[in-house]
Formats: C-alpha cells, sequence, structure tokens
C-alpha cells in the first residue's frame, strides 16, 4: 500500500508515500508532476487573462476565507468531505511547473499517462 499524496494522511501514519520510493529523481518528477501536480488542480476556480490584480487577490482572500469559516467547515465535516484547500499563489505555481517540463519529459509523460 502506498500513499500518492505529497503529504501522508494524518491517519495513515506508517503507509509510504510513493515519492519517498522513488529511484531516481526523474522518477520523482514524474510523480510529482504526474500525480501530485495533476491532482493539486483538479478542482479550480480561473480568472480569464487580464483580471486586474486587485481582483484576483481580492478574490483570493475571500476563497481562503471561505475555507476557513467555521460554519463552511462544519458542513464539509458533515458532508464527509476532506478540505485541503491551495492559495491562488499555490495553484498558480503548481501550473508553472507544467509549463517549465522539458520537451523530453513531456513525451514520457504522456507515454506513461496513456
Amino acid at each position: 500500500m502506498l500513499q500518492n499524496a505529497p503529504k501522508p494522511h494524518p491517519e495513515l501514519p506508517n503507509v509510504p508515500l510513493a515519492i519517498s520510493l522513488a529511484k531516481t529523481e526523474e522518477g520523482r518528477q514524474f510523480i510529482e508532476i504526474g500525480i501530485h501536480d495533476a491532482s493539486a488542480i483538479t478542482y479550480l476556480y480561473s480568472l480569464a487573462p487580464g483580471t486586474p490584480k486587485d481582483r484576483v487577490q481580492s478574490l483570493r482572500r475571500a476563497f481562503l476565507e471561505t475555507m476557513k469559516d467555521p460554519e463552511f467547515v462544519a458542513e464539509t465535516k458533515k458532508a464527509k468531505m476532506d478540505l485541503a484547500p491551495l492559495s491562488g499563489e499555490e495553484v498558480e505555481q503548481t501550473v508553472g511547473r507544467f509549463f517549465k517540463l522539458s520537451p523530453a519529459m513531456v513525451v514520457k509523460l504522456k507515454e506513461i499517462l496513456e
């Protein structure tokens, strides 16, 4: 059994992370990009290019405040949903990593994911 998450789940402290078993740097990158980063941005919100920066910051702040709202958190627990939101900056960094992949890594990643 392995955890495919970047951080261990608190209820599975003795189950190793897949990334910790990667034998090469390339293998670690495949896990990070192909599993961690891809799943981190599965449910994201985006804005149109050119959205004013102050509006972006305002929406990011409101989103994070909502994710911390006690009533909202209680509802997610009641629905038995895990809540692990990423900040807008974290999403931006994650998406940016996809655009920095070498062409060779993109080809290999496509082969693996097909």
